[in-house]
């Protein structure tokens, strides 16, 4: 999980709600005006870089939905938590389904979990945050995670935790909750850490120029959509990610 930086409400939005201002529009109501559902995804996608909020996998329009950080069950005519725009997040399906991707080799990415065991809003699925939940809208740009290299479970870094002011626990509860640890995604980031482990073993080149090198080459201008696995690539490039990154204006 990664900062996300969030766009102005769409004017589809704005437009939707001035229409119906006087009545009390929920979230199956708003998918049935597809000029405006279409302008959400398109635009919480665009904002994301192309990740899950949650699991920083791919998203694809064929595994991703819209979640909602407060769940809708909760609106109120007072308080429409459906519409909120700055409530609003693209994630993928939580590994539920079998995405078949044409074009694309990503076995570990279209198999089905163990017992269909979710992850993200899948896993999260109507709970309520009370603070514990750490919400990608509020994070700061540090790293908060760190990786194991040998089976790619997610875990709190320490460190940055006390330098955020983010209690550790908080960390591991929104590891917990979402099940960012379900096996599948262990794989999918242990293939991503192997990868890059490999690119760096080059002895010719000091290891520092080899990170901020190969950051260079997965993160680019962060212009364009980020790699899956984007604080898993940081993690493995260490100091050469962070000088990239503040070198390319990195905010989230």
């Amino acid at each position: 999980m990664k900062k996300v930086l969030k766009s102005p409400e769409p004017a589809e939005i704005k437009n939707y709600k001035k229409r119906y201002y006087s009545q009390f529009k929920r979230w199956n109501d708003l998918k049935k005006n597809k000029e405006t559902l279409n302008a959400i995804r398109k635009t919480l996608v665009s904002d994301q870089k192309g990740l899950c909020a949650y699991c920083e996998i791919n998203l694809h329009e064929r595994d991703r939905s819209v979640e909602h950080f407060i769940p809708c069950h909760t609106s109120t005519s007072e308080k429409n938590h459906d519409l909120d725009w700055l409530n609003m997040m693209a994630i993928c399906q939580g590994g539920l389904q079998n995405v078949e991707i044409p074009g694309e080799d990503d076995s570990i990415r279209n198999s089905r979990p163990p017992n269909n065991f979710p992850c993200c809003g899948a896993a999260k699925h109507g709970f309520i945050p009370d603070g514990q939940l750490l919400n990608p809208l509020n994070l700061p740009t540090l790293r908060l995670f760190k990786f194991s290299s040998k089976d790619g479970e997610i875990r709190p870094d320490e460190d940055a935790c006390l330098k955020s002011g983010i209690p550790i626990e908080n960390v591991q509860f929104t590891i917990d909750t979402l099940e960012l640890n379900v096996q599948r995604l262990k794989d999918q980031r242990l293939v991503v850490i192997d990868e890059i482990e490999k690119e760096l073993d080059d002895e010719t080149i000091d290891i520092n120029d080899l990170e901020e090198k190969v950051a260079a080459e997965y993160f680019g201008h962060g212009t364009d959509d980020w790699p899956p696995f984007f604080t898993t690539l940081r993690w493995v490039l260490g100091a050469g990610a962070e000088r990239h990154l503040m070198n390319i204006s990195y905010s989230g």
